[in-house]
Protein backbone atom coordinates (compact mmCIF):
# COMPACT_ATOMS: atom_id res chain seq x y z
CA UNK A 1 0.00 0.00 0.00
CA UNK A 2 0.89 3.17 -0.52
CA UNK A 3 2.35 5.80 2.31
CA UNK A 4 -0.87 7.89 2.17
CA UNK A 5 -3.40 4.77 2.19
CA UNK A 6 -1.24 3.69 5.21
CA UNK A 7 -1.86 6.87 7.00
CA UNK A 8 -5.28 7.51 6.35
CA UNK A 9 -6.04 3.75 7.41
CA UNK A 10 -4.24 4.65 11.06
CA UNK A 11 -6.48 7.47 11.80
CA UNK A 12 -9.50 6.12 10.38
CA UNK A 13 -9.20 3.09 12.55
CA UNK A 14 -8.22 5.32 15.43
CA UNK A 15 -11.26 7.55 14.97
CA UNK A 16 -13.24 5.02 14.67
CA UNK A 17 -12.21 3.11 18.14
CA UNK A 18 -11.39 -0.09 16.21
CA UNK A 19 -7.93 -1.16 18.54
CA UNK A 20 -7.92 -4.37 16.02
CA UNK A 21 -7.58 -2.51 12.76
CA UNK A 22 -5.21 0.54 14.32
CA UNK A 23 -2.92 -2.80 15.72
CA UNK A 24 -3.09 -4.37 12.03
CA UNK A 25 -1.32 -1.71 10.63
CA UNK A 26 1.82 -1.49 13.11
CA UNK A 27 4.71 -3.73 12.73
CA UNK A 28 4.93 -6.42 15.87
CA UNK A 29 7.94 -4.51 16.80
CA UNK A 30 7.01 -1.02 16.69
CA UNK A 31 8.22 1.90 18.51
CA UNK A 32 6.79 5.29 18.99
CA UNK A 33 6.73 8.40 21.79
CA UNK A 34 3.48 10.47 22.22
CA UNK A 35 2.83 14.01 22.82
CA UNK A 36 -0.22 12.93 25.19
CA UNK A 37 2.27 10.59 27.29
CA UNK A 38 5.51 12.54 26.93
CA UNK A 39 5.27 14.03 30.56
CA UNK A 40 6.11 10.35 31.54
CA UNK A 41 8.96 10.55 28.98
CA UNK A 42 7.26 6.89 27.51
CA UNK A 43 8.80 4.78 24.63
CA UNK A 44 5.80 2.27 23.86
CA UNK A 45 6.80 -0.96 22.13
CA UNK A 46 5.10 -3.68 20.64
CA UNK A 47 1.61 -4.50 21.17
CA UNK A 48 1.39 -4.20 24.68
CA UNK A 49 2.91 -0.70 24.14
CA UNK A 50 0.01 -0.13 21.35
CA UNK A 51 -2.43 -1.46 23.61
CA UNK A 52 -1.03 0.81 26.69
CA UNK A 53 -1.47 4.04 25.17
CA UNK A 54 -5.08 3.16 23.31
CA UNK A 55 -6.45 2.73 27.01
CA UNK A 56 -4.41 5.87 28.19
CA UNK A 57 -5.63 7.81 25.27
CA UNK A 58 -9.47 6.83 26.05
CA UNK A 59 -8.88 6.88 29.29
CA UNK A 60 -8.25 10.03 29.37
CA UNK A 61 -10.09 11.65 26.57
CA UNK A 62 -13.51 12.11 26.25
CA UNK A 63 -14.95 12.53 22.16
CA UNK A 64 -11.51 12.73 20.80
CA UNK A 65 -10.43 12.40 17.24
CA UNK A 66 -7.68 12.69 15.25
CA UNK A 67 -6.93 14.86 11.83
CA UNK A 68 -5.11 14.43 9.28
CA UNK A 69 -3.98 17.71 7.60
CA UNK A 70 -0.92 16.58 5.49
CA UNK A 71 1.11 13.97 4.92
CA UNK A 72 4.55 13.93 2.77
CA UNK A 73 6.31 10.80 2.36
CA UNK A 74 9.74 10.17 0.57
CA UNK A 75 10.56 6.21 0.29
CA UNK A 76 10.14 4.30 4.10
CA UNK A 77 10.21 7.62 5.60
CA UNK A 78 6.86 10.44 6.10
CA UNK A 79 5.96 13.34 7.99
CA UNK A 80 2.04 13.92 9.30
CA UNK A 81 0.63 17.40 10.10
CA UNK A 82 -2.10 16.28 12.50
CA UNK A 83 -4.77 17.85 14.91
CA UNK A 84 -6.13 16.23 17.86
CA UNK A 85 -9.05 17.55 19.34
CA UNK A 86 -11.20 16.14 22.47
CA UNK A 87 -12.24 16.80 26.11
CA UNK A 88 -10.20 16.05 29.12
CA UNK A 89 -11.73 16.60 32.35
CA UNK A 90 -14.57 18.13 30.89
CA UNK A 91 -12.32 21.09 29.18
CA UNK A 92 -12.05 21.26 25.05
CA UNK A 93 -8.30 20.58 24.50
CA UNK A 94 -6.89 20.84 20.71
CA UNK A 95 -3.59 19.88 19.32
CA UNK A 96 -1.26 20.34 16.56
CA UNK A 97 1.57 18.74 16.20
CA UNK A 98 3.54 16.93 13.48
CA UNK A 99 5.09 13.40 13.36
CA UNK A 100 7.43 11.42 11.48
CA UNK A 101 6.99 8.09 10.53
CA UNK A 102 8.95 5.19 9.41
CA UNK A 103 7.40 2.21 7.49
CA UNK A 104 8.64 -1.13 7.06
CA UNK A 105 6.81 -3.69 4.77
CA UNK A 106 3.67 -1.62 4.12
CA UNK A 107 3.63 -1.37 8.06
CA UNK A 108 4.44 1.41 10.76
CA UNK A 109 7.22 0.55 12.46
CA UNK A 110 8.31 3.98 13.74
CA UNK A 111 6.70 7.17 14.83
CA UNK A 112 7.38 10.44 17.13
CA UNK A 113 5.61 13.57 17.86
CA UNK A 114 6.77 16.56 17.54
CA UNK A 115 5.78 20.41 18.00
CA UNK A 116 7.51 21.62 15.07
CA UNK A 117 7.32 20.65 10.86
CA UNK A 118 11.26 20.92 11.41
CA UNK A 119 11.97 18.72 14.26
CA UNK A 120 9.40 16.25 12.39
CA UNK A 121 11.33 16.81 9.00
CA UNK A 122 14.70 16.26 10.78
CA UNK A 123 13.93 13.22 12.31
CA UNK A 124 12.47 11.36 8.80
CA UNK A 125 15.66 13.13 7.03
CA UNK A 126 13.50 15.31 4.88
CA UNK A 127 14.34 18.44 5.31
CA UNK A 128 16.67 20.21 2.50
Amino acid sequence: PEPRAIADAVFEAINSGDLDAFMALAAEDVEFTSMVAEAEGTTFRGRDGLRAWWQTIRGAFQNVSWELLDFRATGDWGVTHIRMAGTLSGVPVEQTMWQAVKLRDGKVAWWASFRSEREALDAAGLRE
